[in-house]
């Protein structure tokens, strides 16, 4: 009889705990609430901060037991994002970009998807975490991930682009450097041309200005 009851448990407590990375997303997502809150200027939809702490331990939980599903991490990018918490933000980008570089064969996004571009994955999560913080003029929390992003990605014309739009809020000239080393890397990025030529013009020096401009009208206007 004991015998039998303790395979019964077996099986409930196999069954209880066999959960998946999905089911655990499934729980954070279910829990986020939106509230609606007033500005001076408007009334709108917005999500609750103590749903988004909820669903964030929720994840963190997650990642006790699946470390490797950056997806699950990236998730904690995005819940933090909404809560503007951006050191929590940094810290989680630490970790991915450590699993990335000592465990990038581990690694896996949903449905097991291998991960084959670490650095353009980790480019485009920054990007859109900054521009997050760039479109509601947060500047300290932009400066944060900006520079983050450049000390993992030196090479990355994203991350020196950013790094110049840091310097030009603070109104600082050494945003051109990093502008020509974002150019230098990638000659035909339109954005990277168009603030060359918008740094030369607030400063003034119309001979830059105009053949920068000269070049962004013949590549990148007929893209």
């Amino acid at each position: 009889m004991k015998k039998i009851l303790f395979a019964i448990l077996a099986v409930y407590f196999a069954q209880a705990f066999a959960d998946t990375p999905e089911e655990w997303i499934t729980k954070a997502n279910g829990v986020i609430k939106q509230e609606i809150r007033a500005s001076s200027n408007s009334i709108h939809s917005a999500y609750s901060l103590g749903s988004l702490q909820e669903a964030s331990a929720i994840l963190d939980s997650a990642l006790q037991r699946f470390p490797y599903r950056i997806d699950i991490w990236l998730g904690q990018v995005q819940l933090n994002g909404e809560m503007e918490n951006c050191k929590a933000q940094t810290k989680y980008f630490e970790k991915i970009h450590e699993l990335l570089k000592t465990n990038k064969d581990k690694c896996e996004l949903k449905g097991g998807q291998k991960i084959a571009d670490a650095d353009k994955l980790l480019e485009g999560e920054f990007t859109i975490a900054a521009r997050k913080y760039f479109e509601t003029e947060n500047d300290p929390c932009y400066e944060m991930l900006a520079r983050q992003m450049l000390k993992y990605l030196p090479n990355s014309v994203e991350a020196l682009n950013a790094m110049s739009v840091v310097h030009l809020l603070q109104q600082n000239d050494s945003a051109i450097v990093y502008l020509e080393r974002a150019h230098k890397v990638n000659p035909s990025d339109c954005i990277v041309i168009h603030n060359i030529a918008e740094f030369y013009k607030r400063k003034g020096n119309t001979k830059k200005h105009e053949e920068y401009t000269m070049k962004e009208a013949l590549m990148c206007r007929q893209k």
